[in-house]
């Protein structure tokens, strides 16, 4: 059985809209409290710029690395204040700025890049 190009173009449309979906609820959950949820949104936004290809995927691949930062400071304990979630998402913020400018895109999404 024979898979159309129409078919394969709807299931990336869906996997990439289910992970951004999973992405936005997740960053819900961890603002609310379970900050290990900061790590699923990190993967779904991940994910879903992949799957956005070269339009809006290299723009919203910074932003995976703000609950990326997040995730890593709630992991180790380094976020205790107001003043030190500030300073993370600073730090966030500024990875995410350099990898959309100054990184090849070969190299942000090279995971995946193995597998195509």
């Amino acid at each position: 059985m024979l898979i159309h190009d129409g078919e394969v173009k709807r299931l990336y449309t869906i996997l990439a809209y289910s992970s951004l979906t999973v992405a936005l609820l997740s960053v819900v959950l961890a603002v609310s409290g379970k900050r290990y949820y900061y790590w699923v949104s990190a993967i779904g936004i991940y994910i879903f710029s992949f799957l956005a290809g070269f339009s809006i995927g290299q723009l919203t691949v910074g932003l995976t690395f703000i609950p990326l930062v997040l995730a890593v400071g709630y992991t180790f304990g380094w976020i205790k204040n107001k003043a030190q979630i500030l300073i993370v998402l600073s730090i966030g913020v500024l990875i995410g700025i350099i990898m959309v400018f100054f990184v090849d895109d070969k190299w942000v999404f090279l995971p995946f890049w193995i597998f195509s």
